[in-house]
Order: C-alpha cells, then sequence, then structure tokens
C-alpha cells in the first residue's frame, strides 16, 4: 500500500463515523413512533373500536420535539383523548389538527333524506367501489363531507359509507325538521310507482319499494297525493301504502310475524350490501324482517350476533323458536377467535331461511331433502332477539 493512502482511509472514516447516525438514534426515533402508535391505538379500542360506524383515522409526524396530529374522527371526545393520551405517554408538546367531522365547510347543512327508492352506500367514493349497505327513500343520514360528487354519511344505525350526490336531498336545519315532522306514509307493498297524475297511464315521478317513506298530502279517490324528500310530488295507489305511525305502532314482534315477513321474500336474488326487496345480502335480509316487526337491527351479521341473548340450540336443534337467528363462520380455538360470516332466522321443524344465490328455506335435517350440509358443518350458535 503506499504510504500516503493510510491516513486518507483514517481520514474518511473519522468523517463517516461522524456523520452516520447512530443505532441509539434510530431505536430512539422507532420507540417514540411505538409510544404514539400505541397511545393513539388505546383511544381508537375505547372510543372507536368499530370502523364501520365511527371515524377514526389519525395520523402523526414528529417535528424536533413537537408531534403534529392529522386526521379526522367523528367524536370530539376521540380528539381530545388522542391529545391527553400522548401527554400520559411522555410528550408534552402537542400539535392537534384532527379534522372533527362533519366538515366544518358543511356549514349547517349536515342532514339529508334518501330521494330515491333505494340509494346505495360505497366504501370509497366512486361507482364501482364495494356496495357496503343500501337504505331506503325518505331515511334521514347524517353527512360527515363531501368530495366531488359523493357525500360520507353516516345511516340512523350508524352505518358510514360513500353515496353520489344525486341520491339524497341535503337540507338546511329548516327543511330537515319540516321533513321530519310531516305526516307520512310508508310503501307495504314489494314495489310501486308514483305517478304524475291519478292513473297508471301518466307519467311516473319515481319507483317505489317496500319500506319506502313518503310525505302524506292528501287522499283522491282511490289514489294518495304524495311528495319526496326533493320537492317532487305525485299519486299512489292506496292500498301500495299505509300511514307510517299507525303502521309502527300495529308492529308486533313474535316469531309467526318474523317467519311470515322472511317468507314475502322467497327468491329475491343475493347481492352483497343489500338490504331491500331489489337484492339482499344475509344479514340485509334478516335487518330488513326484524325492522318490518318493528326492531332494529345491527347492519352486519358480526355486528348481529352481539345482540339478543345466547340459545343453547341443542343437539337436534330442539331448543330453537320460531324467529331465533342462526349464525355460521367458524368457533374460536386456541389459535383464532371465532368469525361469523352468515346469519338465517330459524323457522321451525329445523328449517330456517336465509339469503344464499338468493332468498330460500333450508333445512339442518340431514334426512331432509333440502338439507344444507355446508351451513350445517359451520352452524356456530343462536340468539333470541323475540322477548
Amino acid at each position: 500500500m503506499p504510504k500516503n493512502r493510510f491516513p486518507f482511509l483514517l481520514l474518511l472514516l473519522f468523517v463517516f463515523t461522524s456523520i452516520a447516525p447512530s443505532s441509539n438514534a434510530f431505536s430512539s426515533a422507532s420507540q417514540e413512533d411505538q409510544r404514539i402508535s400505541n397511545a393513539i391505538e388505546s383511544v381508537r379500542k375505547v372510543l372507536a373500536p368499530d370502523r364501520r360506524v365511527a371515524v377514526f383515522d389519525v395520523t402523526w409526524e414528529i417535528r424536533g420535539s413537537r408531534v403534529l396530529l392529522n386526521g379526522e374522527v367523528d367524536n370530539p371526545e376521540a380528539k381530545d383523548q388522542v391529545s391527553t393520551a400522548l401527554r400520559e405517554a411522555g410528550f408534552s408538546d402537542i400539535r392537534n389538527d384532527i379534522t372533527l367531522l362533519p366538515h366544518p365547510g358543511l356549514a349547517e347543512n349536515i342532514q339529508g333524506v334518501v330521494r330515491v327508492s333505494v340509494a346505495q352506500m360505497r366504501a370509497e367514493p366512486r361507482f364501482t367501489s364495494e356496495l357496503v349497505t343500501q337504505v331506503l327513500m325518505g331515511t334521514p343520514l347524517r353527512i360527515l363531507k363531501r368530495q366531488r360528487g359523493w357525500f360520507y354519511v353516516q345511516s340512523p344505525y350508524n352505518y358510514l359509507g360513500w353515496m353520489s350526490t344525486g341520491l339524497l336531498e341535503q337540507m338546511d336545519p329548516q327543511g330537515f325538521q319540516r321533513w321530519q315532522n310531516s305526516e307520512k306514509v310508508i310503501v307495504t307493498d314489494f314495489h310501486g310507482t308514483v305517478y304524475e297524475e291519478t292513473s297508471t297511464q301518466s307519467l311516473p315521478v319515481s319507483d317505489v319499494s317496500i319500506g319506502n317513506r313518503l310525505r302524506f298530502s292528501g287522499v283522491d279517490g282511490e289514489w294518495k297525493s304524495v311528495g319526496l324528500p326533493d320537492g317532487r310530488t305525485g299519486y299512489i295507489r292506496s292500498d301500495f301504502v299505509e300511514p307510517y305511525d299507525t303502521w309502527r305502532q300495529s308492529r308486533e314482534l313474535t316469531g309467526k310475524n318474523i317467519a311470515q315477513t322472511a317468507k314475502m321474500f322467497i327468491g329475491v336474488p343475493y347481492l352483497w350490501g343489500g338490504t331491500s326487496a331489489k337484492g339482499f345480502d344475509c344479514s340485509g335480509l334478516t335487518k330488513m324482517v326484524f325492522w318490518l316487526n318493528g326492531k332494529d337491527l345491527n347492519r352486519d351479521a358480526s355486528q348481529q350476533i352481539l345482540m339478543g341473548e345466547h340459545v343453547d340450540p341443542g343437539p337436534r336443534f330442539e331448543n330453537l323458536k320460531t324467529g331465533d337467528l342462526l349464525f355460521f363462520g367458524k368457533t374460536a380455538t386456541t389459535d383464532s377467535p371465532e368469525r361469523i360470516v352468515h346469519v338465517a332466522i330459524y323457522l321451525d321443524n329445523r328449517e330456517f331461511i336465509h339469503a344464499s344465490y338468493l332468498v330460500r328455506i333450508n333445512s339442518l335435517d340431514p334426512e331432509a331433502s333440502h338439507f344444507d350440509r355446508y351451513e350445517y358443518n359451520r352452524f356456530v350458535r343462536a340468539r333470541r332477539l323475540i322477548p
């Protein structure tokens, strides 16, 4: 080696070790990130454990000694608790820029009402995105934010999703209150039409579906004058609707009524995210059937299993009663938690009705011609929601 290169190598080594970050510095930064992550996650687990029904999208950045918080939440307590949790974790310099939804840019116009017979809520603000649920005409919605031609909305059962702005009528507080206080009728037939005049030969104003709510304006012979949430008016056959308040008071939650209502929908095709007579997924069917009998259920099977009381079905399902909910999936093991992926309504004599390809009746009896071995093998447990 030439004698002039050794000092040069020593100089390079000195420079490199002087400017290279130490492993302790990396370790310290990683530990800070983990402490921040743990603190934020502790808040989410308490105040927003289910992302389907609560907004909690919090991000952070460390600049020097300051922690910068961004993102969105829909609960003011969640925003405050994030800062509190970070202070308890040892961070004193915190800038909390988390946006509290509804977005301030909406001002007071944070209410809306579905204006079409069946509106789609999607996972992302685009028509090709997954359908997460449906909501019916007349349903009030909470608007959380707007992005191009889409609203991020929350349904009365707290489910979150994106809806095209053309599917709902955005209202100021006064307009929303007028709609809420107006006398209404509910559509009780599968499908129907609101016409411009008291004749089926006149032009249609809108199609309607069972469960739709319309503003009642008066009676004209065999027709009722109605108004839609967006101000359109027309006429619907009187035998297609009932006064909403009278209908609601007449609901009686019994096993017999649940079974009769469920059987009305036999043959309706399966639709992922469907909760209407135009198409059901499994929990959409159970939700609609119970709602038509006066009881509101959570949206998904994994949420519905948290309702009611546990029922020991017995080795031959002899302890079940008509109207019990049956849940299917994978039972818990020492290595994995329980996973619920399907729900059905128990009828009688080991038969059940569910949305699978279409709404149909199957049996848990291996000797029956309509025995469903697949569901039988993945039955997990039953719940009773009828007192």
